[in-house]
């Protein structure tokens, strides 16, 4: 990505918001619908994330990756998934088209909550993926916000963040993935993982992909003002 350092996240946050304009990415994804060879191949790199949602890869690079976040609502709160505590290798930047959910981020901490830690590894098979054990860890939350439709946020590889969804109405949110940064990819859980929890993620089948895409276009509506 042209002009971008490690924790240089304005030109993400800059790059991400030229992207989300109403007008150009409705006119991105109306291509995308109409080509069934382009649809499959997203198909193939899309998968359901186990912390509860779809993640569609709409464009994938070597330094960048431009994704859609899909949390369908669910019938109650009890049946919402509460993701892991969780960093990542790289910084993104994101801005909700849709709905919301709580924002949480975590530091490590002499007093907070216990959680158990895992070392995440993708696997060789794509969608597949492991937690190895790496012991407990308290942390503390230091932020709790709800953002809804049109707020946005960047953060660096290093931050402790989880999402919970909003069971009430289904999200969705663009995210605008930077370049692999040489940060460990940690994971936190509230009770213990087993080794039944941790399985190759389901793919996503291209009906089921193109619904999705269908139903955010109402929400991009060429009278809309950019975010």
């Amino acid at each position: 990505m042209q002009g971008y350092t490690r924790g240089n996240n304005p030109v993400l946050a800059d790059a991400l918001l030229a992207i989300a304009r109403p007008d150009s990415f409705r006119s991105m994804l109306v291509e995308l619908l109409a080509s069934r060879d382009r649809l499959a191949d997203i198909a193939e790199r899309s998968l359901w994330h186990p912390n509860g949602f779809a993640k569609i890869v709409l464009l994938s690079h070597s330094s960048y990756k431009l994704r859609l976040h899909v949390w369908e609502n669910a019938a109650s709160e009890s049946t919402v998934v509460e993701g892991h505590v969780h960093n990542h290798g790289w910084d993104f930047s994101t801005i909700l088209l849709a709905g919301g959910y709580r924002h949480q981020e975590f530091r490590p901490a002499a007093d907070g909550d216990k959680f158990f830690a895992y070392k995440y590894r993708s696997d060789v098979e794509p969608g597949a993926y492991s937690l190895v054990p790496a012991g407990n860890q308290i942390l503390r939350c230091v932020f709790d916000a709800y953002l809804s439709q049109g707020s946005r946020f960047t953060i660096s590889s290093e931050v402790l963040h989880r999402v919970v969804p909003d069971a009430r109405q289904p999200t969705v949110s663009l995210v605008l993935q930077g370049p692999p940064q040489p940060s460990s990819d940690d994971v936190f859980a509230p009770r213990e993982v087993s080794e039944t929890d941790v399985a190759e993620a389901a793919a996503l089948p291209e009906d089921f992909l193109r619904h999705q895409l269908s139903a955010i276009l109402p929400y991009l509506g060429a009278n809309r003002s950019a975010p």
